[in-house]
């Protein structure tokens, strides 16, 4: 197909675009901001051509790439996704940046049958930063699976206005962004404590709750400064 970039593609038929998309985010002689949009297009777009390439493209040989595609799949919650993002969370040669976002991939996609596979590499996973992403997506389907709000409502406390798959509900039990800031500070506390406190400040957006976030940087652990 004669086309240069994503910006010569506004005419192309549906499965023109998704072929050309495809290919572009597996190209690695491309730029790496282009293959990003791909990414993000077809993570948009869905269905089974760009799965393929997304699973493709957490084999890639940039980690971001790779992470990126893994969190595109979750984010999609691709259940015929689970067998490849369970063979990247199993294969410890690939970098823990990839790993974990394939264990939040699982989390993301919320079945109980994930839970076994987020056990094993919680006990198993030499990787700190991919124990502490299988503990948050257990947690995180443990509250899925006992969630009774039938509240569809963007604005209900455990839906993202931005309509992203968090990893942790935003915290409801703080009553004021000091307090979100206290817990998501508190070393002491449980990683999904403190991911529930983020994402509640996230969700804030105040001046007061972005330099909480910022502070947050300093934190111990490298998967919190990550989120």
């Amino acid at each position: 197909m004669p086309t240069d970039s994503l910006n010569d593609v506004a005419s192309c038929s549906s499965s023109e675009m998704e072929k050309f998309l495809c290919n572009l985010l597996l190209d690695s002689t491309q730029p790496i901001s282009e293959r990003f949009r791909a990414l993000f297009s077809l993570r948009n777009l869905k269905g089974p051509t760009p799965r393929t390439a997304l699973i493709q493209a957490t084999r890639d040989s940039s980690n971001l790439l790779a992470h990126e595609a893994a969190f595109a799949l979750g984010q999609m919650q691709e259940q015929e996704a689970i067998p490849a993002l369970t063979a990247v969370l199993n294969d410890i040669s690939l970098h823990p940046i990839v790993r974990h976002e394939a264990a939040e991939a699982l989390g993301a996609i919320g079945l109980d049958s994930n839970v076994s596979l987020l056990k094993h590499s919680l006990n198993s996973d030499p990787a700190q930063e991919v124990r502490e992403t299988c503990e948050l997506a257990l947690q995180r389907i443990l509250n899925l699976k006992h969630d009774d709000d039938t509240n569809h409502d963007l604005t209900a406390p455990g839906i993202s206005p931005f309509k992203s798959v968090d990893p942790a509900a935003p915290a409801t039990s703080c009553s004021s962004v000091n307090q979100l800031r206290e817990l998501l500070l508190d070393e002491e506390k449980g990683m999904y404590e403190r991911y529930a406190a983020l994402f509640a400040l996230r969700n804030d957006g105040g001046n007061e709750a972005v330099a909480a976030i910022i502070d947050s940087l300093g934190s111990k652990s490298a998967l919190l400064k990550h989120e």
